[in-house]
């Protein structure tokens, strides 16, 4: 299996760089402007696949990614894997 040694980020890169990217990424994704663009475009597709498809699951998903969004940050700092 030496081919899968390829896909583990850690032999490219170090540990601190990693952990550091990650949380950079989930600061940037639960705060701020984005959040609130993506969790307002998953309430609209939600409303859309629920309403207008009729796909229910499909609008469940939307609305619970919209959610995750919407508090992850908060229960990510409670958790305490998100820095303040």
């Amino acid at each position: 299996m030496d081919w899968l040694t390829n896909f583990n980020p850690l032999t490219h890169v170090g540990a601190g760089e990693y952990a550091t990217f990650w949380q950079t990424l989930f600061a940037t994704l639960f705060l701020g402007i984005w959040s609130r663009i993506f969790a307002t475009l998953l309430l609209i597709l939600s409303f859309w696949f629920g309403v207008r498809r009729r796909n229910l699951m499909m609008g469940f998903w939307t609305f619970v990614g919209a959610g995750s969004l919407a508090y992850g940050a908060a229960v990510m700092r409670f958790l305490g894997l998100l820095a303040q």
